[in-house]
This record gives structure tokens, C-alpha cells and sequence, in this order.
């Protein structure tokens, strides 16, 4: 709240028409009914100390564990009596009562009185981490429009799309992934003597973590409004190609000798204007077997006939990437990198 300034998201116009949506979404979703928020929701709202517990958590228990954790203590805040998590004593209580039964398991208890010592002790430990990660979700679009980062092993992120089974792009709260897709964010490696382009908006660009921008090894090429009407003649090497529309940027790549291979990555005006140009060709996208609540639609049906779905091997040998054969799983989500041509 203070890097935004400490305006709360219902003041925002457009959010505050959005939250009102979604928090009945959120209490269907979570099966339980819609309670509206706590009474004293800017004490209860002090979130600190649980953060810290949950990143300990996070770090030193199994993966089953820490989701279960969460769901509880979401429900401890968001449901009557609305506990105050921020006060010690009952973020205590509520940790010893912590059970895996609202994740499906049999009611068993989730942390031993030397686990809840333990937990509480070693909060002062996560300090820097809670900064760390949220400094890190305002810059990705946390009290705005959030946008999904992907990040390879090798330390490269890249602003990316999902499609699941309804073609919607998910603008919710995906449950925490374990640092998932970081392996998966597979993409054309272009020979040593050429790059690969990428073009995106304004909102994409500025959803990538400073520390990553521009993409390495890449021709960054940013379309905004407020760009320059010509093309640029020099760019600073820590800057992207700024220009004001997709023509413009395609032309521009096009001229660039070194450029291998062109790629659109968003957002969802940027992706609809480019799948209605001639020239497009190809799409890369993670296909996600599990349906959302969503408020963004991917802009093609790839089942009208008009796009061919390719094989594995040919994905594998478009992309230079091993993808694993029937798709993969992460968080009890399963998801499956897919190669469509269009049909000629």
C-alpha cells in the first residue's frame, strides 16, 4: 500500500467496478458464502507478521504444507469471526489449530506446538524476502492490471499467455507454483549470428521487472502511443525500440539484419492486431487444462480450421527445446506447450 502510494484498489474506478465482481467470484470459488469485507479490515489488514510466517513456512516445510497453510489462515481472515492475524497471540492459536482438511486432506494437523515456536521465531529471518517479494508483485502489476512473468532457471523473464480450456487468458490469483513454468518458458534459440525480436505494449513492458529489461539477447521493441512517429535512427542498448503501432514495429525488425525470427508477447490488443495480419504464421502458447474466472480473452479459436495443431517433435525442433510428451503438472494444474501453424 505504500509504494502505491496508499490508495486502496477500490478507488480506482475501473478496479473498484472489477473487485466488486470478483470478491463474488473469490467466495464461490472458495465454496463459501460471500461475507463482504471484515468489519475492521484496516487492523485486520495488517498482514505483515502472517507473511512472514507463511515465507518461513514456505522455505522450510513440503509444498502440501504451506498451500494447506494459506488456504487456512485465508479463511481465518475472510470469514466470521474475522481473526486478527496481525495480533500474535492469535496468529499462535490459529497455526496450532491449522489442519490440511480444507485442502482435501483428512483434518490432520498441520504444526506441532515446537512447529508453531519455531515458526514464530523465525519470522524475524523473512524480513527482506516479504520486501523483496512484494517490491517485486507491484512492479508485475500488484494494485493494477497484473500481467503473468515467466522466469527461466538461467534467470531471464519474459511477460507470457495461457490459454485453458475456454481460451481465456487468467486474470485471477493462480495458487503459488513453486517457482512452476520456470523451466518451461521455452523459446527459439536464434543462431549466434542473429537475434530474436520481440514486440509488445506499453503495460507489457513496464510489467517486466526493471532488473530484466530489456530481455537479454533479444530486439526489445515496445509499441506505445506516446512514442516518436519515426522510426528511431539510434537506440541506447538499455532501452527498447519505441514506436507507435504494430506496422511500424514489424517494419522495423524487418530492417534490422541481425533479427532471426520475430515474436508478439502481448498484451491482448497487441495480440489481436497481430493474428489478423497475413504475415502471422505461427502460435506458442501453454495450454491450460483447467477452466478460471476470466476477464481477457485470447482472440483466436484455434478449432475453427483455419489453424493446424503441430506434432511434439515439430514443436521440438522449431523451438531447439526438449517438451515433455503429454503435457506437465504443477500445483494440481496440468498445462502443455502447443504449436499451431496456420493453414495455407
Amino acid at each position: 500500500m505504500q509504494t502505491s502510494g496508499n490508495r486502496p484498489p477500490w478507488v480506482l474506478k475501473a478496479k473498484g467496478k472489477y473487485l466488486a465482481r470478483d470478491s463474488f467470484r473469490a467466495a464461490e470459488r472458495l465454496g463459501v458464502p460471500y461475507q463482504g469485507s471484515p468489519p475492521d479490515i484496516v487492523a485486520i489488514a495488517k498482514t505483515v507478521s502472517p507473511l512472514r510466517a507463511l515465507h518461513f513456512i514456505k522455505e522450510n516445510y513440503p509444498e502440501s504444507t504451506y498451500l494447506a497453510a494459506i488456504r487456512f489462515l485465508f479463511h481465518k481472515i475472510w470469514l466470521p469471526p474475522h481473526v486478527n492475524l496481525a495480533e500474535d497471540e492469535k496468529l499462535i492459536a490459529a497455526l496450532k489449530e491449522a489442519t490440511d482438511e480444507l485442502d482435501g486432506g483428512s483434518g490432520k494437523k498441520l504444526f506441532s506446538d515446537e512447529d508453531v515456536e519455531r515458526i514464530m521465531n523465525g519470522r524475524d529471518s523473512m524480513k527482506e524476502k516479504v520486501k523483496e517479494v512484494t517490491s517485486e508483485a507491484v512492479q508485475n502489476g500488484a494494485f493494477g492490471a497484473p500481467w503473468l512473468i515467466v522466469t527461466r532457471d538461467d534467470g531471464q523473464s519474459e511477460a507470457f499467455f495461457g490459454s485453458d480450456s475456454r481460451r481465456h487468458a487468467q486474470y485471477g490469483h493462480w495458487p503459488p507454483w513453486n517457482n512452476a513454468l520456470a523451466r518451461t518458458a521455452q523459446r527459439d534459440e536464434a543462431p549466434s549470428s542473429s537475434l530474436n525480436a520481440v514486440i509488445m505494449g506499453r503495460k507489457t513492458w513496464d510489467s517486466i521487472p526493471t532488473k530484466f529489461r530489456p530481455l537479454k539477447d533479444r530486439l526489445n521493441i515496445v509499441i506505445s502511443r506516446s512514442a516518436p512517429s519515426k522510426l528511431p535512427e539510434t537506440v541506447e542498448p538499455s532501452e527498447p525500440v519505441r514506436v507507435q503501432s504494430l506496422e511500424l514495429a514489424l517494419q522495423y525488425a524487418r530492417t534490422h539484419s541481425d533479427v532471426s525470427r520475430i515474436f508478439v508477447i502481448g498484451g491482448a490488443q497487441i495480440y489481436d492486431a497481430a493474428l489478423k495480419l497475413p504475415e502471422a504464421r505461427r502460435i506458442l502458447l501453454t495450454s491450460i487444462e483447467r477452466d478460471f474466472d476470466c476477464d481477457t480473452f485470447f482472440p483466436v479459436d484455434l478449432k475453427d480450421g483455419s489453424w493446424q495443431r503441430k506434432s511434439r517433435e515439430e514443436l521440438q525442433g522449431w523451438t531447439g527445446e526438449e517438451i515433455e510428451e503429454g503435457g506437465q503438472e504443477e500445483a494440481g494444474t496440468k498445462y502443455e506447450f502447443q504449436m499451431w501453424e496456420k493453414r495455407k
